[in-house]
């Protein structure tokens, strides 16, 4: 007995359902390994994610960072929750928590076709990633870790907009046997061209200022005073003499430039 036209349209909308169900099953149950293969692509291969675990809207993995050497630094483990809904919008929109951290609130994270918004940032950094800034850091062996925070940053191809600090908690380095060396405050201020940037320290036996600016054009340009505090001068010699010559008796002056590309 022949199918009327209405059982066929039937059928054919009970396979168009069917099919669109079995695609969703699959986009929304994809591994977070995928997501590892997108981040990667996108950081031009300088980030990808170890232990994945969940799926690619929700999930956990460590954040390891690939130096210009070579070098792997991997992170604490971060969880991820991405919104389904925000594609409607042709946007990515996510939240991230960090393991093991005091973050107050989660991070957010808006990718647009032009921009990538950044709400509550906290970022985890060990210092050796200052390398990665500056070929001249690299004697020095700097170690300690870095709180990355900003209440709202927004970066796009054209530029920069908002606020930023960084603390280098425990800073220590391979040329000096105190440790740790101090603490210290980075404010990060974008301009038109880039971003601003001041450094000073809060505690410690280094004292460190200084002033610089970030260009996408050109990189960073960064200049600073380092000093020894009273009854740590000896201890602090030979740091204090790679770091550059003297501006006056016990103050030395250090510039940075662009780290060389490979």
């Amino acid at each position: 007995m022949a199918l009327s036209s209405k059982h066929l349209f039937m059928n054919r909308r009970t396979w168009t359902l069917l099919i669109f169900a079995y695609f969703s099953v699959l986009i929304f149950s994809a591994p977070a390994s995928l997501l590892s293969l997108a981040l990667f692509s996108a950081s031009n291969g300088h980030v990808e994610l170890a232990n994945t675990n969940g799926t690619i809207w929700n999930g956990t993995a460590s954040p390891i960072l690939i130096q210009r050497n070579g070098g792997l630094i991997k992170l604490n483990s971060l969880h991820w929750d991405i919104s389904a809904f925000a594609l409607l919008k042709f946007k990515i929109a996510a939240q991230l928590n960090w393991d093991n951290e005091q973050q107050v609130q989660p991070m957010n994270v808006i990718i647009s076709f032009d921009q990538v918004a950044l709400q509550h940032t906290y970022l985890p950094l060990p210092a050796t990633l200052l390398e990665e800034a500056s070929d001249f850091l690299k004697p020095a062996a700097l170690r300690g870790k870095i709180i990355l925070r900003s209440d709202s940053f927004i970066i796009s191809q054209q530029i920069a907009q908002g606020t930023a600090t960084a603390d280098w908690l425990n800073a220590s380095s391979s040329l000096s046997s105190i440790s740790p060396l101090g603490n210290y405050h980075f404010i990060f201020s974008s301009n038109s061209a880039g971003l601003d940037i001041n450094l000073e320290t809060t505690s410690g036996a280094l004292i460190l200022a200084g002033q610089g600016r970030f260009l996408p054009t050109s990189g960073l340009e960064f200049n600073g005073t380092a000093q020894a505090s009273k009854g740590s001068e000896e201890a602090l010699r030979e740091l204090l003499s790679h770091l550059g010559p003297q501006l006056s008796p016990g103050i030395s002056t250090f510039s940075l430039v662009p780290a060389r590309t490979h």
